[in-house]
């Protein structure tokens, strides 16, 4: 009999002989919250009502005291918590060395819509889409069309209670996406008493004022048989401009004298080749060193660009240039509101119910560059980006009318970054509500059952503030004198026939009905009511929703191991899972009349049904170099509705040789299915600008020209064919409904130490190692390009398919760059943490240290050619060490808290399997620094008396950033943008 038939009968033969109907495990978190229950110890408690308080930690769902679970995990307390002075939980968590920057308050943005805001949590740098993360065990809803991951903000920073995180595989215990591990929030349960607790903090340089205040109350009744608690939270953020954390500051880089590879990051640097107030060129050489190139003063006349510094093909330093720093949102205004309630009731000492409910409500206000148009290579209007003028166009000054006349043009083509026609804005607001429905307790001598049923529902609305209408701007800057009036109007508004030069069609009814002519010759040319008119607000609405229902038999004492060590568990259960999402666009948005492209409208569900079990086997105990020796293994079985079957397991060993050392290990295979927005969140319009291989300058540089060439002439492209060498091509991006599952072994090994002649002393360290293969990505444009003709077996490959040409011209004229599973990760580390506790002087001291030692981040952008490959270890975001040290010292009234966190510097450039001395674009300097941040809270309050007052100073030393980063991206996000802050508050129980 198989593994996966053995697995079902033993299901099917529990659930049957229990009648237990459709039910799903214990959740370890749930048991350990409940573990949290302090009931009163002067009533006597059935053996039963103890066994409701079984504390389960996180990586297991047995509570056997006999049987020690190996998966490594880390704890963040809500000491840990307050001691940082966090208004939203997500702030602290990339704080830890296991977790990653990739989503924060600053760099939310990401580049999407609505996603300003979210803290999305990733474990080991794999992606948000690989870490999992519950609420007490159980699964919560997602915030985000884009990403099928918890906004760990909708969390209420007052309910945690702690923070539980494994890191390893965990598929084969909590189900799909547990790929590198979960986080997973212990709230506080049993509440009695009322609390109000209320801080205030800013920043300087920058005067970001932020503020937090929460009420939570809960009462036993019923005689104690049950509890009911509720709590309400508002935080809110200022919104943070670059120029007033940074000025004026800017950098660009550009390639080094004297060097073909590298580059130099120059101060007063930028692009030239798109600028505030316009620039153009005449001929087909756009760069600086034709001396072809125009400006505009904010007057309107036009002047020779000014290059008295160095310069490369896109860049100077002391020139006329773009400073687009200028637009950065450093962090945007934010506001949450959480109701939260929980309830439980003893039905009988042996059973209980309960209930967990919260609404979030969350208002991000979010800005980005504004729309903008850049000249490719000549090219002008939708595909080509730039603006094409007319002469006789009347804003145009006589300057540039007699100089368009000595190049003998009719008209300019110009590149201009618009920030007089508004910075592009999101007004998003999510309302997300959750509701548990539960009951647990003992349904026989030795058995033990929880059953919940779990519904969450995400609501968003995307305001897209300035959203230009492109075929309204380009109506409105093609303004011309009305030969009856003399008026300055918009051509199409006397001439409706006539072809603009931008869209090569007659402007619509839509696109001219009430249109107001605008200058944009000059920084802050564009008036008003033009920009009033052409732009328009549009609205994206997203809805998603989780129902999770789900049940578990356990079994701490399923028989008494013969050597002595114990008794043997059991935990077996299944659960129903079903995910929708939704997205409606604005009609202007799904059309491609706007700045943003055409984007689609999607609507999808699918619905999982997964069994599990879990054995825990005490082997020995009490024997020489033996303390005990337990095993466990697990495994899931998974029936998708979109992929078919899937299997997981995991087994692990934890051997404790005496009270002093214990060593344990896991070795888990994991499986993610494509989430729901993988699959279904629609394919939105795109430009690409890329190289062309079959051009016959190209075909020498291919890996195998000869196979480049046969593959170029299959395709239809004549031999000795120029084809443009930097074209930009229209086409789509997104999801992929025919994606199949992604796979991880993943194996964890290390020791705990716990010196018995040392009292409070206590470290451990442990090796990880991860390898992800199927990995579901986006092939970069280029590469799909160039892959399709460099295949070995042809033209029949997935590349070639998402491609299209032009049968006469044999110009790329579409490409599908859709997600795809090609893509593998290995990674590996070791985490390192120690504590130590003692009494000292009048007061207790505590030492908590964590450090992380990543040894290997190899990405396989194709693993079918592992001869290409990166080595992210020590670049931009992915630190080689990451550490935290928390530091308390309490006596009486007073607490003193002083955390640090170190990561060590890191390369601005990727090491790939390419030459490293010959990698283009370089950067000097080549290092972002190494860190060391401190933070201290001081409070002065008693418990006992129900008061505490607090102030804190996070980044005391007000550490800096590195040259040329902001915080506002995947890497620099590692970094303190906000510069020095503080915060004072205070905790008042009734």
């Amino acid at each position: 009999m198989n593994q996966r038939l053995l697995v079902s009968c033993i299901i099917v033969a529990l659930t049957a002989s229990l009648s237990l109907g459709s039910v799903h495990a214990q959740s370890a978190g749930d048991q350990a919250a409940q573990g949290q229950t302090q009931p009163d110890e002067s009533k006597p408690k059935s053996d039963e009502t103890a066994r409701l308080g079984v504390i389960t930690v996180t990586g297991s769902r047995i509570s056997n005291p006999n049987v020690v679970s190996p998966t490594p995990i880390s704890v963040l307390t809500a000491a840990d918590i307050q001691a940082v002075g966090a208004i939203n939980i997500g702030d602290i968590l990339t704080r830890m060395p296991q977790l990653a920057t990739t989503f924060t308050m600053g760099n939310s943005g990401q580049g999407q819509i609505g996603t300003a805001g979210l803290a999305l949590q990733d474990l080991r740098n794999l992606g948000p889409q690989r870490t999992l993360v519950l609420v007490n065990g159980r699964r919560y809803v997602s915030s985000s069309t884009d990403f099928a991951a918890v906004d760990t903000n909708l969390i209420p920073a007052d309910w945690v209670d702690r923070v539980e995180i494994i890191t390893g595989g965990a598929s084969a215990i909590y189900g799909a996406d547990a790929v590198s591990g979960v986080v997973n929030f212990i709230l506080k349960k049993q509440y009695q008493g009322a609390d109000l607790h209320a801080q205030s903090g800013t920043t300087s340089p920058g005067g970001e004022k932020s503020g937090f205040i929460s009420a939570t109350a809960g009462s036993n009744f019923a005689q104690d048989r049950g509890n009911i608690a509720f709590s309400l939270e508002h935080s809110r953020q200022d919104e943070l401009m670059f120029h007033d954390r940074f000025g004026n500051q800017q950098y660009g880089t550009i390639r080094t004298p004297g060097s073909a590879y590298t580059r130099t990051l120059f101060p007063d640097a930028g692009s030239y080749t798109i600028t505030e107030g316009g620039t153009f060129f005449f001929g087909s050489d756009s760069k600086a060193s034709s001396g072809e190139r125009y400006v505009f003063d904010p007057d309107g006349h036009v002047r020779p660009q000014r290059f008295d510094g160095i310069y490369d093909s896109s860049r100077c330093a002391n020139c006329d240039h773009l400073n687009a720093n200028q637009t950065i949102q450093l962090q945007p205004k934010f506001e949450r509101t959480t109701l939260s309630t929980s309830a439980s009731f003893d039905l009988t000492p042996s059973n209980r119910l309960y209930f967990e409910g919260s609404y979030n409500v969350i208002d991000i206000n979010s800005k980005f560059q504004p729309a903008y148009g850049s000249v490719l290579n000549g090219g002008v209007g939708f595909a080509g980006g730039g603006y094409a003028i007319a002469a006789d166009n009347a804003y145009i000054r006589q300057d540039l009318r007699d100089l368009m006349t000595a190049k003998g043009v009719s008209e300019v083509d110009i590149s201009r970054f618009d920030v007089d026609s508004g910075l592009r804005i999101e007004d998003t607001r999510r309302d997300t509500g959750r509701i548990v429905l539960g009951a647990n307790g003992v349904i026989a001598d030795k058995w033990e059952y929880d059953t919940s049923v779990t519904y969450g529902n995400t609501r968003s609305t995307v305001a897209n503030v300035n959203n230009r209408v492109i075929e309204r701007f380009f109506a409105s800057i093609d303004a011309v004198r009305d030969p009856v009036t003399g008026n300055i109007v918009c051509r199409s508004t006397i001439d409706p026939s006539h072809v603009d030069i931008n869209t090569g069609a007659p402007i619509s009814d839509f696109g001219r009905q009430g249109c107001i002519p605008t200058s944009i010759f000059g920084a802050g040319a564009i008036n008003a009511a033009a920009r009033n008119w052409f732009n328009k607000t549009t609205y994206v609405r997203n809805k998603l929703s989780e129902t999770v229902a789900t049940g578990s038999v356990t079994n701490n004492d399923l028989f008494n191991v013969p050597t002595g060590a114990g008794s043997a568990s059991l935990a077996a259960g299944f659960e129903y899972r079903k995910e929708t999402i939704q997205q409606t666009n604005d009609p202007l948005d799904q059309s491609g009349a706007t700045f943003n492209n055409a984007i689609a409208n999607f609507d999808h569900a699918y619905n999982v049904k997964e069994a599990f079990v879990e054995f825990g086997l005490p082997v020995l105990a009490d024997k020489p170099f033996i303390k005990n020796l337990s095993l466990d293994a697990a495994v899931r079985e998974s029936s998708y509705s979109t992929i078919g079957s899937t299997q997981t397991w995991k087994y692990g060993l934890d051997w404790a040789f005496d009270d002093n050392v214990r060593v344990r290990g896991t070795m888990s295979y994991a499986v993610r299915a494509p989430n729901i927005n993988e699959l279904y969140s629609g394919q939105s319009q795109n430009f690409f600008t890329v190289t062309d291989p079959c051009s016959a300058s190209r075909i020498p540089n291919g890996p195998n020209p000869a196979v480049r060439a046969a593959n170029c002439a299959a395709l239809g492209v004549p031999p000795g064919v120029e084809i443009d060498p930097s074209a930009s091509v229209g086409g789509v991006s997104g999801s992929n409904p025919n994606l199949g599952p992604e796979a991880a072994k993943t194996y964890t090994f290390g020791f705990v130490v716990t010196p018995q002649f040392v009292d409070g002393l206590g470290f451990n360290a442990d090796y990880w190692n991860i390898k992800l293969k199927n990995a579901i990505s986006a092939v970069d444009a280029q590469a799909i390009v160039d892959k399709c003709v460099d295949s070995t077996a042809g033209i029949n490959n997935a590349y070639c398919s998402n491609l299209r040409r032009d049968p006469t011209t044999h110009q790329l004229t579409f490409i599908r760059q859709i997600n795809l599973n090609l893509a593998g990760t290995n990674t590996s580390g070791i985490d390192f943490a120690a504590y130590y506790s003692r009494d000292l002087g009048p007061g207790k001291l505590r030492l908590d240290l964590n450090v992380t030692r990543v040894i290997d981040y190899t990405a396989f952008p194709f693993q079918d050619d592992p001869t290409q490959h990166v080595q992210d270890v020590g670049t931009d975001g992915f630190p080689e060490w990451k550490a935290s040290l928390g530091t308390r010292y309490s006596f009486e009234r007073w607490q003193f808290d002083w955390n640090m966190r170190y990561f060590s510097s890191m390369l601005r450039a990727t090491i790939s399997n390419e030459s490293y001395a010959t990698k283009p674009n370089q950067t000097t300097p080549i290092t972002e620094g190494s860190r060391t941040y401190s933070d201290v809270r001081v409070a002065y309050g008693s418990q006992k008396e129900g008061w505490q007052f607090y102030g804190g100073v996070n980044n005391v030393f007000d550490r800096k950033m590195p040259v040329n980063l902001f915080g506002d991206g995947f890497g620099s996000a590692l970094y303190e943008p906000l510069g020095r802050s503080y915060y004072v508050g205070f905790n008042y129980h009734f």
